[in-house]
């Protein structure tokens, strides 16, 4: 799997951030790597339900405008202001 350019940026800064600890320091990450890597690869997809809440994707019925309505008329204060509507 050919890496990114993002994953290039992280992996050359950390690189940097790498160089500068000591070769013990260094030793003990790889490892860590090592045994990382050896494990198997999870098969359950991640939960991407908080990004389709970024994206507009309304799975409940209420349109848009009827949410606009119910927000307007649970509003109580600023009950004298006129809110004019777009």
């Amino acid at each position: 799997m050919p890496m990114t350019a993002i994953a290039m940026r992280n992996a050359d800064w950390l690189m940097r951030l790498l160089s500068l600890q000591s070769r013990e320091v260094r030793q003990s990450i790889l490892e860590y790597l090592s045994i990382s890597l050896k494990k198997e690869k999870p098969t359950k997809k991640p939960d991407m339900s908080f990004f389709d809440g970024l994206s507009n994707a309304w799975d409940d019925e209420p349109s848009p405008e009827e949410e606009i309505a119910s927000i307007r008329k649970a509003r109580t204060s600023g009950e004298t202001r006129n809110i004019i509507d777009f």
